[in-house]
């Protein structure tokens, strides 16, 4: 009898231990998190500024000449730089001062009987400093002075005063909100971006149809520096 008890207390040692030894076994081995693989992180995303997009965008462009409806005539060349690095959405890159070239459609002045003078300005190409040209057609969505020019007296199409409100209007509309033009340290003169529509800071000009700017003075004249912001087209 007390050797049957011997036996049993030896199997149930046994077999305690082996529990144990199970327990133990599997505490060593850590629950392990399924591993991640870069693919599984966020892609990085670029932004594109709303100018960019192939097809329709805006393009804000300086005058590099200045223009006068009295001395040119249609067809005259008109030539800008771009104010902003620009990147077309099939990637091509646009650096800022790249040259931009249009032409004059309307060129008048007012004489006896007129009732405005006028000057229409579409541009139809972009030049990239490594000699490639892009085809476009680009309107006057909004103009405003050059904001580094010095003040000079208001007149038609002439930058308007140190008023910083005063804002001209685009034919049947209404002044558009000056939120829509930040102000430049230089006076508080407007500068224009993407949501910039009409004639801001100049007096007696009025933007119409098809990117003519218009004025009841004698002529249109609108100097270099001069800020455009246009509605792009890539060809």
């Amino acid at each position: 009898m007390a050797r049957f008890a011997n036996q049993l207390f030896l199997v149930m040692l046994m077999l305690a231990a082996s529990l144990c030894l199970g327990q133990s076994t599997n505490a060593a081995q850590p629950t392990q998190a399924p591993a991640q693989t870069s693919s599984s992180a966020s892609p990085s995303q670029t932004t594109l500024p709303a100018s960019t997009a192939k097809g329709r965008g805006v393009m804000p462009v300086e005058l590099t000449k200045s223009l006068d409806s009295k001395k040119l005539k249609e067809g005259d060349a008109v030539t800008g730089k771009i104010a902003a690095d620009l990147r077309l959405k099939d990637g091509t890159q646009i650096p800022r001062g790249s040259k931009v070239t249009g032409h004059v459609t309307e060129a008048k002045a007012r004489s006896r009987g007129d009732a405005q003078s006028a000057l229409g300005i579409v541009f139809d190409k972009i030049s990239l400093p490594s000699g490639k040209d892009i085809a476009i057609k680009g309107e006057i969505q909004a103009v405003a002075p050059n904001p580094n020019a010095g003040a000079q007296q208001s007149g038609p199409g002439v930058m308007a005063g140190l008023a910083g409100n005063d804002t001209g209007m685009s034919a049947g509309t209404s002044p558009p909100p000056m939120p829509s033009a930040p102000t430049s340290p230089q006076e508080g003169r407007p500068i224009l971006n993407a949501q910039s529509k009409g004639v801001i800071g100049f007096h007696n000009l009025e933007l119409g149809q098809d990117s003519v700017l218009v004025s009841t003075g004698k002529n249109v004249s609108l100097d270099s520096g001069t800020q455009l912001m246009l509605q792009v087209e890539v060809e």
